[in-house]
């Protein structure tokens, strides 16, 4: 399915109606659009825009009756009943938005019913008209974020309107108003503050503000690194493919949630962020670390929100350039020469009125495009230097995005969004000990669709209701050779691109593995919102079918790893022959191609329930469905013989209910102390890719040889002869497999400073359960060398066992945009333990081994932010950033339990000691018997982070509405050396290499760019 950019969402408040034979004629001519829009008002709007949307609902439930396998007949019968009440019952919202309520009463303090309530959107003009009720109550549902104007009329008193209430995502905010008898023609005006304290979530949360965004230096305009200005951030457990962070509890790179618009922005295939955005289309983000409403799941760590950029009631636009060149550059570590670099960024965005105070449009558009390079450094030029040097590392990449929005009357409204992104990078991973053959190319094109649909009735009910279509993919070639699309096609075009793989304690070299992976998702969520009295009621559900196609080369021609360094030229082949010492050697054959289709379903309720006018209890709870993850439809009648580890009818996670309950209670009754604190469970993403392996038993074979004879490991037979020579290694799943849960606890305390500062203190506790790990259930005997059951090779186990404990304080200081400056103090202690979930157990009789402090654990975290705006039109931005060392593990450089993994730590270790509690004795003790020298801890490098980044710019005014800004940007500005490359690489962990402990990759150091952008 194609897409084209330059679809819009509308959204559309009438005015008064036209009424008569013109208003008529109009509609009935097709002429004018609009006036029959404007003709047809109150009920008869209500009930045009139902049949509009009942054809949507009701494919909605024909959908859910007919693809949803997970669930039996009551359940799809659920779902038909659920999408038919919808379709014709008025109800209430979510998804990113906010709400601004109130009691109107007057001086003696006595309720006024009956009382004309306007809000008006100061932005796009749209407007929503309400009454207050016998209570003297009124509300505004499902606003977008922005800022608004509320006004109060009733005859005899005086008018009062309340201007720039600022609605951030998810924000409630409370404006009361005391109306006094009107003595003369006369009426109120006030200018509100932003609060600085919610006073009615517990969930720990901030929000990225429009302001931040454009005002702090954000480097290659990605605007989700401002996510890490909040505590309880990093990118330490990420992955270098996707824009993602880490969130709360998140020690793994597939347990934070990403939601844009309101809809799922993650893969399905391993979980991270689907897909960027250009920075001007986001409007705002929010970051919550725990105790997220029972509206959100499948993240085990935090959730990162998105919402888009609407179009004004003014025409608005910008035209930008970002240059990088490597004269603005600083030398970096590793290098003895400035390398060419240049990066063009540039692009634009417009929004504006379709019709004014109704319907509006905004697109935006990026392109970067990358010419820059990277260094292989390996510390032994004697051995290496054929492979070491500084390299070409060029990359592009195009984001769109296309809004439009359309309050069609003051119940109904609706919005359509669609993103496209195209990015092509080169040489990921290559760097350090890393040599070029050994990194990755990978295209990554994606597309997101959403439509959205409101529909409002009085002040109590809502119904929400969302569609997504996304498609994406990722196209993986070894660094150097050519990006394949073709899924399903090994020819022997494509086998010849690879090479084998060499790896040495200091150098990793060559790569076999190629990968295509295309999937799309299709989902719809609707929720229904009802407030009574003191509480306001959401329930909802959620449905996505997600079609995937996974196909690689495998490790078609083989790795070996030696025990030592030598000398190595890929372009000798004498040197190649020489190699000694191979210590083991895997491979995977033949290629393979593989469809699966995973559903996932959702049922939630959550109460916010004023307790008392001062205290909140949050309650709620969600049941989720996550099919295909635990292989519950496997046939084994596929395999050639029987597997006794598998019994599909013990399979599928049908339990997973996460209860949420929280309480805030605003201590003084006026916004400026609150004390918060919750609990609540959480279910997580499975890794659908690793999962493919259990089908892929006896159609590819993984080889794992120790002591392998070299340069021939198979002794003259072809690899698939050599892999059904003997018992097959085989992938199993646990029968109990299930997704990960985690059980999250925090309490905290807000205290408002000034109308504009407040200080926020969160303690946090999250027990991540159920965690992905790989088991060898058929090992060896230490001795005999024989396994339990000789039918088959090494059986793999995917299991539920990986743990995370993570406990942490986050302490935040924040000032919003006030007085021409702002700024944001956030702190973190962390510490974070587990088993290092996702991967192999490193003793398959030892399985304790693997707990130590979690790969992303920095124990402390500082990150100060401001902006403020001095004379001359000048903005002076900055970000300094400190962050503690991460912990890494001294293995031993031999497989010394004879599984085939050259994973095996140092005897006298733990894992991750480094950096932490590491034993150097225990480390020269086994260098000594390996002949080497021994390591001093001045010998190790340290990991921390120090950097400073620094934006400045200065408007100009062209004449007219053009204005010319010029931003000067400098990352890392006092050059210190930050060592070890994002996303983890260049550390040197292999006791047996003669740069045990050292860091052979460097963030950048001094960075310059300069910006102009035209803006009316």
């Amino acid at each position: 399915m194609e897409f084209h950019h330059g679809l819009l969402n509308f959204r559309h408040q009438p005015k008064p109606a036209k009424r008569g034979a013109a208003g008529r004629r109009a509609c009935a001519s097709g002429r004018a659009f609009m006036s029959c829009v404007r003709h047809h008002r109150g009920r008869s709007v209500q009930a045009r825009s139902a049949r509009i949307v009942a054809p949507f609902f009701a494919a909605f439930a024909a959908f859910a009756f007919h693809r949803c396998p997970l669930v039996g007949h009551a359940a799809r019968l659920l779902a038909v009943v659920l999408a038919l009440a919808i379709a014709t019952a008025p109800v209430r919202a979510q998804g990113g938005n906010g709400q601004i309520e109130g009691v109107v009463r007057d001086e003696q303090a006595a309720v006024m019913p009956g009382a004309t309530v306007t809000l008006r959107n100061q932005e796009s003009g749209v407007t929503r008209v309400a009454t207050t009720e016998a209570d003297g109550h009124y509300r505004f549902p499902a606003l977008l974020p922005g800022t608004y104007t509320v006004q109060v009329e009733i005859a005899g008193f005086t008018p009062q309107e309340v201007r720039d209430l600022t609605i951030t995502i998810g924000l409630a905010l409370s404006q009361d108003f005391t109306l006094k008898l009107r003595a003369v023609a006369e009426s109120v005006t006030v200018t509100a503050s932003p609060p600085v304290v919610d006073t009615t979530k517990s969930e720990v949360a901030g929000v990225v503000t429009p302001m931040q965004i454009q005002t702090l230096p954000i480097n290659s305009r990605q605007y989700l690194s401002l996510a890490l200005l909040m505590p309880g951030t990093s990118l330490d457990a990420t992955r270098s493919f996707f824009a993602t962070v880490n969130v709360g509890g998140s020690m793994t790179f597939n347990s934070t949630g990403n939601i844009v618009d309101g809809m799922i922005n993650n893969w399905d295939e391993d979980g991270e962020p689907r897909q960027d955005l250009p920075q001007d289309a986001v409007q705002e983000f929010k970051v919550s670390n725990v105790q997220a409403p029972a509206s959100f799941g499948l993240a085990t760590g935090g959730i990162v929100e998105v919402v888009t950029r609407s179009g004004t009631n003014v025409v608005h636009g910008d035209a930008f350039e970002y240059f990088r060149d490597k004269s603005l550059n600083a030398l970096e570590p590793f290098q003895t020469t400035k390398p060419a670099f240049r990066r063009h960024q540039f692009g634009g965005a417009v929004g504006g009125p379709i019709v004014r105070d109704r319907m509006h449009f905004f697109g935006a558009l990026e392109h970067t495009r990358i010419n820059e390079f990277y260094t292989v450094h390996t510390g032994l030029p004697e051995f290496y230097a054929a492979v070491e040097g500084t390299f070409a590392r060029p990359s592009h990449r195009y984001l769109y995005v296309g809004r439009g929005d359309w309050q069609i009357s003051n119940a109904q409204s609706v919005f359509l969004r669609y993103a496209h992104e195209d990015e092509l990078s080169t040489c990921g991973g290559c760097g350090g000990t890393t040599a070029s053959s050994a990194g990755f190319d990978q295209e990554t094109p994606r597309r997101s669709i959403v439509l959205g649909h409101t529909w409002i009735r009085g002040s109590n009910q809502l119904n929400d209701l969302r569609f997504q279509y996304a498609r994406g993919g990722y196209y993986i070639a070894p660094g150097g050779t050519p990006i394949w699309t073709a899924v399903g096609d090994f020819s022997a075009a494509r086998i010849n691109r690879l090479s084998r793989g060499y790896n040495f304690p200091s150098l990793s070299y060559g790569s076999s593995f190629d990968e295509l992976g295309p999937e799309s998702r299709w989902e719809f969520r609707d929720t229904y919102n009802l407030t009574r009295a003191s509480h306001d009621i959401k329930f909802g559900g959620e449905y996505n079918d997600m079609p995937y196609r996974e196909e690689n080369t495998g490790n078609i021609l083989g790795s070996y790893t030696f025990a030592q360094d030598q000398r190595f030229n890929p372009n000798d082949a004498a040197s190649v022959a020489a190699l000694t010492s191979a210590a083991t050697f895997s491979a995977s054959v033949p290629p393979i191609h593989t469809f699966r289709r995973t559903q996932y379903a959702v049922g939630f309720v959550q109460d916010d329930w004023k307790l008392r006018p001062n205290v909140t209890v949050n309650l709620g709870l969600r049941y989720e469905r996550l099919y295909g993850c635990c292989n519950e439809d496997l046939d084994p009648s596929i395999f050639p013989i029987a597997i006794p580890y598998i019994d599909v009818a013990k399979r599928g996670d049908r339990d997973n209910f996460g209860p949420r309950t929280g309480l805030a209670w605003d201590v003084q009754s006026n916004g400026s102390t609150v004390v918060r604190g919750g609990y609540g469970r959480y279910y997580g993403h499975t890794r659908i890719l690793g999962a493919l392996s259990e089908f892929r038993n006896y159609q590819q074979f993984s080889i794992n040889i120790s002591n392998p004879a070299y340069p021939d490991p198979y002794g003259g037979r072809d690899p698939r002869s050599f892999a059904v020579s003997g018992p097959a290694n085989i992938t199993v799943l646990a029968n109990d497999y299930q997704q990960p849960d985690s059980d999250q606890f925090s309490a905290g305390l807000s205290q408002r400073l000034r109308p504009d500062l407040a200080v926020h203190i969160d303690g946090v506790y999250s027990h991540i359960t159920h965690d992905r790990k790989i088991l060898d259930i058929n090992p060896r005997d230490g001795v005999t060398r024989t396994r339990p059951n000789q039918t088959f090779g090494r059986v793999d186990r995917y299991q539920s066992s990986g743990e995370v404990k993570y406990k942490a304080l986050y302490a935040k200081l924040d000032k919003r945009f006030a007085h021409r400056t702002q700024f944001l103090v956030s702190y973190t202690f962390a510490q974070s333990r587990d088993n290092a979930p996702l991967v192999r157990y490193l003793d398959a009789f030892n399985p304790g081994l693997d707990f130590g402090p979690s790969n992303g654990e920095r124990h402390h975290a500082v990150v100060a932010s401001g902006a403020v705006l001095v004379p001359w039109d000048v903005t002076i931005g900055a970000v300094w950033t400190l962050r503690s060392q991460l912990p890494w593990n001294a293995t031993a450089g031999r497989d010394l339990n004879g599984d085939g993994f050259n994973t095996d730590l140092v005897p006298g270790t733990t894992r991750n000691a480094g950096s932490r509690d590491l034993s150097l004795d225990a480390v020269n003790a086994w260098r000594a018997v390996n002949g080497l020298t021994p390591i001093r801890e001045s010998d190790i490098d340290s990991s921390r982070i120090n950097i400073v980044d620094l934006r400045a710019s200065k408007s100009l005014r062209l004449g007219g509405p053009l204005r010319l800004e010029l931003v000067a940007q400098i990352f890392n500005l006092f050059n210190t050396t930050n060592l070890q490359a994002q996303y983890g690489g260049g550390r040197v962990g292999n006791a047996l290499s003669a740069s045990f402990g050292r860091i052979l990759t460097a963030r950048p150091g001094t960075q310059g760019e300069l910006a102009a952008k035209i803006s009316w």
